[in-house]
């Protein structure tokens, strides 16, 4: 900033992560309303944003110490409309004004497919005083992808179009053509935003979209399998049997809770980044497995108890079912993996109406095979050979 008198200039550094945006709606009551996914990332290329993500995934004490000072900020400005805040959060926690801009705004371009209302409609919405509409998220992650001109002229209209032709391949991706009558580096084009089940889908669509030698991206798996020991493997595959069943991507790995606790840390600390939403953790004798993974994630977890040699699996029940309160466990059947498989196609199915589908189905065809073999015993008696 500029010190008047002796003109001197003082610049201020410091370290930063990609900043953070803010969209709030206010009224001419001076009502604020903050958007339901309104905290949201932006990678920045050559200080152009390239990459918006919504919702950002960050703690949220800093999502609350961020919509604070976004409060403040426009709650101190007079007006009406969507208001975003920009943002930057410093290293060691703290939350930084950038810029406040009255009106809708880059950040907020995915609202147009991921929420119920976009930003454009609501603006409008507020401005005129007609009732607002639902600004909630309607796919659990969104990515905006600015399409930035790579070159100057019918280079960069070329280099454009072939991400806006890869994009077209990718399912959930839309794509926003400005229609800009010329092409300059780094200005923007247009965007694409792509939705999915979760940020990691998403991140790996981005992934395939922008890299052209990619052709078609990884699985991303949905379960986690993870036993203590290969003996448990008996047991676990039930398991993996019922999500192939029902086409659900899963991993199945070894995890040691004694013998490799730092594995089974990193493990548990980094599943729901990698695209994990549910796991699966089988322990016998101590069985301490499922119990510190659920200490460790967010994500639910189903702990299956394995019957191992001593006291026919009533340790590794007990062991795993007595949780402490904050520390919960969904415990199944002493070796029964395969409820284990179905409670988490059930779990997935809350989001996922293609699942829920299936399993309606599958419970359907159960009663069916149970009312025939009980029609044929009555048919035929006890003799059912």
């Amino acid at each position: 900033m500029s010190l008047c008198g002796n003109c001197r200039l003082l610049l201020l550094e410091v370290e930063t992560t990609p900043w953070h945006a803010i969209l709030l709606l206010k009224l001419f009551i001076s009502w604020l309303l903050f958007w339901p996914c309104s905290s949201c990332l932006a990678v920045v290329l050559q200080n152009i944003c390239h990459i918006v993500k919504a919702p950002a995934s960050v703690s949220w004490e800093i999502k609350k110490l961020a919509m604070d000072v976004a409060y403040k900020a426009v709650n101190s400005l007079e007006g009406a409309g969507i208001f975003a805040v920009e943002l930057f959060l410093t290293e060691d926690g703290q939350i930084l004004l950038n810029e406040v801009a009255p009106r809708p705004h880059n950040s907020g371009h995915h609202t147009i497919e991921s929420c119920k209302t976009s930003q454009f409609e609501q603006h409008l919405r507020a401005v005129l005083g007609l009732s607002l509409g639902d600004p909630s998220m309607m796919t659990p992650a969104a990515i905006m992808c600015n399409i930035l001109g790579e070159d100057e002229g019918e280079p960069g209209f070329y280099l454009a179009h072939q991400l806006m032709q890869r994009a077209l391949s990718i399912s959930g991706a839309f794509v926003h053509w400005y229609n800009k009558p010329e092409m300059r580096r780094q200005r923007k084009m247009g965007h694409i935003t792509i939705v999915g089940r979760s940020m990691s889908v998403v991140e790996n669509l981005l992934a395939s979209m922008l890299d052209e030698a990619s052709e078609k991206p990884a699985v991303v798996h949905r379960v986690g399998i993870i036993m203590g020991s290969d003996s448990d493997f008996p047991v676990m595959r039930d398991a993996a049997k019922v999500l192939d069943t029902f086409g659900v991507p899963y991993e199945i790995k070894i995890v040691s809770a004694h013998r490799t606790p730092d594995w089974m840390f990193s493990y548990a600390s980094s599943a729901q980044e990698r695209g994990i939403e549910v796991i699966i953790a089988g322990a016998g004798g101590a069985a301490h497995l499922p119990g510190m993974v659920a200490s460790l994630t967010p994500l639910p977890v189903i702990g299956v108890p394995v019957r191992a040699s001593a006291l026919d699996g009533l340790d590794s029940l007990l062991s795993i079912v007595q949780m402490p309160r904050g520390v919960p466990v969904a415990t199944v059947a002493i070796n029964n993996a395969t409820n284990a498989g179905l409670l988490a196609v059930r779990m997935l199915g809350v989001a996922d109406a293609d699942l829920l589908s299936r399993m309606s189905q599958f419970q359907e065809d159960t009663k069916k095979n149970v009312l025939s073999k009980a029609e044929k015993l009555e048919k035929d008696g006890w003799d059912l050979q």
